[in-house]
């Protein structure tokens, strides 16, 4: 009976759970999984949504991606100056400049 559910269907899923308009044992034949298996994604929804309304973690994640970010593209512009140079070295030893 229990079968995996794709994202949208778990998640369709969990908030039928959290509506509780119906028993979760309803809600779990429906879709064809078995009750455990629903308890367990309403629990990953929940831990999730806790993650994701604790502002500070998020700000600090998008500080992080931000400087991250720039050390790439500070990367990204090193290695093109260096390429450009190499470039020059070898035209300048091949007799072209």
């Amino acid at each position: 009976m229990s079968r995996v559910l794709n994202p949208e269907k778990k998640y369709e899923a969990v908030l039928e759970v959290l509506a509780r308009k119906e028993p979760l044992r309803v809600i779990a034949r429906r879709y064809g999984v078995s009750e455990p298996t629903l308890r367990c994604a309403k629990e990953q929804f929940l831990s999730g949504a806790k993650s994701a309304l604790n502002s500070k973690d998020n700000k600090s994640h998008t500080n992080e991606i931000n400087s991250l970010e720039k050390q790439i593209a500070q990367r990204d512009q090193l290695i093109g100056e260096y390429t450009v140079a190499n470039r020059i070295l070898k035209k300048k030893v091949d007799g072209y400049l």
